[in-house]
C-alpha cells in the first residue's frame, strides 16, 4: 500500500483539523483547552 504525506496550512478556524479528521479518523486536537476552546493549540498529527 502506498504511502502519502499530506500537510495543511492555513488561517485559525478554516476546517485543517476537520479535513484531517476526515480522511484518517483521528482528531489532531488532543488536548482538553483544545476541545473546549474549538481550536487547535499544540500542532498534531494523524499518522
Amino acid at each position: 500500500m502506498p504511502h502519502i504525506i499530506v500537510g495543511t496550512a492555513g488561517h485559525i478556524d478554516h476546517g485543517k483539523t476537520a479535513l484531517v479528521k476526515a480522511l484518517t479518523g483521528i482528531d489532531a486536537d488532543r488536548l482538553k483547552e483544545e476541545k473546549e476552546r474549538g481550536i487547535t493549540i499544540d500542532i498534531g498529527f494523524a499518522h
